[in-house]
C-alpha cells in the first residue's frame, strides 16, 4: 500500500536543507519573494501587522522585518523542525520582539486586525474541500481593506499545457538537480499537491470576501495574485 502523502512530515525533514534546495526547485523563487515584499512595501503602512502563512524556515519573515522596522510579524507553520529552524535565526538576528512564531495552522492564529497577509507555496499542500475555509480564515483575520498576496502551484492536470510547462520545469532543475531527485519532485507535483485551476482560484477568493484580485506573478506553473479583503 502506498504511503498517504504528509506535508507535516515531509517539511520537517526536509528543514535543515530547505533553503539551500528551494531554490533550484522552484523557478523564479527569489524573485518571486521580492516581488511580494515589493508589493507590501509599496501597500502598507510604516507600522504594520503582518501576517505569514507557512513561515518555513523564517527567511521570509526575517527579510521583511529587516528592510522594513516598523513592521511586526506574525508566522505560523504546521512543521515543528521548521518552527525551530526559524526560532534560531530569528534570535541570531535579534528579532525576537517583533516577529513570533506559532507552531500550528491559521486556525491557531488567536490576534485579528492585520494589515496585510501572504500565503506563498502553501495552499496547493491544502485539500481541495479545505481551501475556502483556510481562505476564509485568513481574511476573518485582516482589517478591511488589508493586502493579501497568495501564490501557489495551480493548473488542469489534464492539459497540454500542465505537461508543456512541467517538462520545462524538469528541465530547469536538472541544471543543478540529480535526476533522480527531479523525477521526485516531478511526481510529488503530479500525484500529491491539492491543484486546482487559475478560474477556480479566483472563484474562491471572492467568495472567500476578497476584491480587486490581480494576477502579478506567473512562472510555469506558480502563479501569484494581490488583492484586498473587502471592506
Amino acid at each position: 500500500m502506498t504511503e498517504q502523502y504528509d506535508p507535516e512530515k515531509r517539511f520537517n525533514e526536509r528543514a535543515s536543507v530547505y533553503d539551500d534546495e528551494i531554490e533550484k526547485i522552484i523557478p523564479g523563487y527569489r524573485a518571486l519573494h521580492d516581488m511580494a515584499h515589493h508589493l507590501l512595501k509599496s501597500r502598507l503602512p510604516e507600522q504594520a501587522y503582518l501576517l505569514i502563512a507557512g513561515a518555513g524556515t523564517g527567511k521570509e519573515a526575517i527579510e521583511y522585518a529587516i528592510e522594513n522596522p516598523g513592521w511586526k510579524i506574525t508566522g505560523f507553520d504546521i512543521a515543528e523542525q521548521m518552527v525551530k529552524t526559524a526560532s534560531s535565526k530569528i534570535e541570531e538576528n535579534g528579532l525576537c520582539s517583533r516577529i513570533e512564531l506559532i507552531h500550528g495552522g491559521i486556525e491557531d492564529i488567536m490576534q485579528e486586525s492585520f494589515d496585510g497577509a501572504t500565503s506563498l507555496l502553501v495552499m496547493h499542500f491544502i485539500p481541495k474541500e479545505d481551501k475556502s475555509k483556510y481562505l476564509k480564515e485568513i481574511c476573518f483575520r485582516l482589517k478591511p481593506g488589508a493586502t493579501f498576496i497568495l501564490a501557489d502551484v495551480s493548473g488542469d492536470r489534464n492539459s497540454r499545457d500542465f505537461e508543456e510547462f512541467l517538462s520545462a520545469w524538469e528541465s530547469f532543475q536538472l541544471q543543478s538537480r540529480d535526476k533522480k531527485d527531479v523525477e521526485e519532485m516531478l511526481g510529488h507535483v503530479r500525484n500529491n499537491l491539492n491543484l486546482i485551476t487559475l478560474d477556480e482560484t479566483i472563484s474562491l477568493l471572492k467568495g472567500s470576501g476578497f476584491r480587486n484580485i490581480r494576477h502579478f506573478w506567473k512562472s510555469l506553473l506558480i502563479n501569484g495574485y494581490v488583492m484586498e479583503k473587502g471592506l
